[in-house]
């Protein structure tokens, strides 16, 4: 399948971030005002949290059994690919988000407080005594969950060129050797070793890649989750709903932030460059006789 409808996927995804961070901003403000109840509050939230959920089944429908695309989405810039975790932000991102937006070097003050040797922490969202000790056990239980997926990933990695593409590159390279010793004419000389041709290596190497790409589809889903669990706790279970709205906010914006500076950026450069090539074609050709 072509990216055309990731791609698609993808800018209706933007679209709805950009619709609901708007919607987010304006309860925000509402609330800031006194115009909004908590059970008004309660419902943007939701529809924020639903947005979620819908975009990762609406991707996990698109590619069922292949993760490769997502991991490494070519429709993003290079830098949001180099700061993705299996598709997505890290988890406990979130968590870093909250506590900055609560007071600068408030995670770092977390710690202590949970442990009784500081003070509360005051910042901005008004976290209580017993919100900081959720979000800390939930900080502790993502951070946990992240890890080991990470080190499912790296074993993940490690299969997929250990057994059995290890050994058919060892196959390959002696199969050539052998064939160069051949007359010319021994079309089947590979099929002969049994290291190539249908059934052979080559149905080996498409049988682990195929392993590896539905691994990697289960591994971005289980992130996916994790990336919902956290997000859900903390908006829904932990923090009152004026502080979820702020937070949720929050995330999007640093999102749209992200997408819309790198492109920027990434865009300038990328024009740099073609100008760069165009005037040293221009030149050598001058050059030319």
């Amino acid at each position: 399948m072509g990216t055309e409808p990731s791609v698609a996927l993808y800018r209706r995804w933007i679209a709805g971030q950009e619709a609901g961070l708007a919607e987010l901003e304006a309860a925000s403000a509402n609330a800031a005002a006194g115009r909004a109840t908590d059970a008004e509050l309660r419902a943007v939230v939701a529809r924020c949290l639903l947005g979620y959920q819908d975009y990762a089944a609406a991707r996990r429908a698109l590619s069922p059994g292949d993760g490769t695309a997502f991991v490494a989405p070519p429709w993003c810039t290079a830098f949001e690919r180099s700061v993705l975790w299996l598709g997505g932000c890290r988890p406990a991102l979130a968590i870093r988000l909250l506590y900055n937006l609560s007071g600068e070097g408030l995670g770092a003050q977390v710690e202590e407080f949970v442990n009784g040797r500081g003070p509360l922490p005051r910042g901005r969202m008004g976290i209580t005594p017993g919100q900081l000790v959720l979000v800390n056990d939930l900080h502790r239980r993502t951070l946990h969950q992240e890890h080991a997926l990470s080190g499912r990933l790296a074993t993940l990695h490690e299969d997929v060129a250990d057994s059995p593409l290890f050994p058919i590159v060892r196959q390959r390279a002696a199969a050539t050797a052998a064939a160069a010793q051949l007359a010319p004419g021994c079309d089947g000389a590979f099929g002969r070793l049994g290291v190539a041709g249908p059934g052979g290596v080559d149905a080996e190497v498409d049988a682990a890649l195929s392993s590896y790409r539905a691994g990697l589809a289960q591994l971005v889903a289980e992130a996916d989750a994790l990336r919902m669990e956290t997000v859900r706790a903390m908006a829904t279970e932990i923090l009152t709903p004026r502080q979820a709205v702020e937070m949720l906010a929050a995330a999007k914006q640093l999102h749209l932030s992200v997408r819309d500076g790198t492109r920027r950026t990434e865009g300038a450069a990328a024009q740099q460059a073609r100008a760069v090539m165009a005037n040293s074609a221009a030149a050598a050709a001058r050059r030319t006789p």
